[in-house]
């Protein structure tokens, strides 16, 4: 089997005295509040780690570029106790990394809007596309995205394994080409620079448009922190 290098981190299953987990986040330990479970987190480097292979309906993306997350480093961070302080949905051992670009490798045999040397890449979240909140647009409540007993569904290098990798895999229906990146940037390693941005900038436009209603020339904002996500909202 082909091997691949990945950074993986893994943490301890252990709940907070006082926490109550379900049922369905003790058999598949998807859990909504990370900072409530998991606890002495390790960052693992493999080499041997194995290459993925897509599935009817997925891709497989070499990768790129890929970020770093304030997401990433806090699964690493602890509180006093030992527990990460990330608080929200997690899944370990995991593959860490969403903010990426790549080039497809290979497609699933239902593939068709996708081919290998498309540059590309990918939403976070994985959600289903039919139940109230997608239905609604509203794909980061995702209800089966954040049902623990839902292991098809969550989010990319949280409850998945993430492009922290030489390979990642994904479902076709999140990836996105960026092939015009190439035209904009006039240079392939400027335009994966770039395209591994595409996450972060997203969430600020997300934030400021969709969520906010957008703000008229000549107003005054607020950006919060100057990290990629505050320097894409003032850019």
């Amino acid at each position: 089997m082909p091997t691949m290098r990945a950074a993986i981190v893994n943490a301890d299953f252990a709940p907070r005295p006082g926490y109550k987990l379900t049922e369905a986040e003790m058999r598949t330990r998807k859990v909504r509040e990370g900072s409530k479970v998991w606890k002495n987190p390790k960052l693992v480097l493999r080499t041997d780690y194995p290459v993925p292979e897509p599935k009817p309906d997925e891709v497989l993306i070499r990768v790129k570029a890929v970020g770093i997350c304030g997401s990433d480093i806090h699964f690493l961070e602890t509180d006093s106790e030992g527990y990460i302080i990330y608080p929200g949905l997690t899944r370990f051992p995991v593959v860490i990394g969403h903010e990426f670009s790549g080039v497809v490798e290979k497609v699933g045999a239902a593939v068709k809007t996708l081919k290998p040397g498309d540059m590309v890449t990918s939403e976070e979240m994985f959600w289903c596309g039919e139940c109230d909140a997608c239905r609604s647009v509203d794909f980061n409540h995702c209800t089966r995205l954040n049902d623990p007993a839902d292991l098809e569904y969550g989010e990319l290098g949280f409850t998945h394994d993430g492009a922290m990798a030489d390979y990642v895999v994904v479902k076709a229906k999140y990836v996105w080409k960026i092939d015009s990146l190439l035209e904009a940037y006039k240079s392939e390693e400027r335009a994966f620079e770039a395209g591994s941005l595409v996450e972060p900038t997203s969430v600020a436009y997300h934030a400021m448009f969709t969520r906010a209603g957008g703000f008229k020339p000549g107003s005054y904002v607020v950006v919060w922190g100057a990290g990629p996500i505050g320097l894409a909202a003032i850019s």
